[in-house]
């Protein structure tokens, strides 16, 4: 019941304030790194209150930064993606206009934390 929660909550909160990646990668990183605090600090704002324990898991995820390591995880993974989407944007077979950077950081939430969630990738 936890996990369905927090798979709703991840879903409304990315359809908040959404930003496409077009306009994102437009931006400075400054504004760049805001969008993604601002927007990991209200998803786990909303999940704290059924997943206390979740919440600490995702922001830490985004926020920690491992020893050996220029960036958290959260934010490698999210560059990772990031480029992978714009290379099959070269390829045409992605808009960047019609994805959303909160869905892709929804997405990696769920690979990462709910690998068997709707959605999710099936990775471990």
């Amino acid at each position: 019941m936890k996990r369905r929660a927090a798979i709703a909550v991840f879903l409304i909160s990315a359809s908040a304030g959404a930003t496409a990646i077009s306009d994102y990668e437009k931006m400075p990183s400054s504004k760049q790194d805001d969008i993604v605090v601002n927007f990991i600090d209200k998803m786990t704002t909303d999940i704290r209150a059924k997943n206390p324990d979740l919440a600490v898991k995702i922001r830490n995820w985004f926020a920690v930064k491992e020893e050996g390591r220029e960036l958290p995880e959260g934010f490698e993974r999210l560059l990772v993606e990031l480029g992978a989407l714009d290379l099959a944007a070269k390829d045409g077979k992605a808009d960047l206009a019609k994805i959303q950077i909160e869905s892709v950081i929804v997405y990696l939430v769920k690979q990462k934390f709910m690998p068997g969630a709707p959605g999710s990738a099936a990775r471990k």
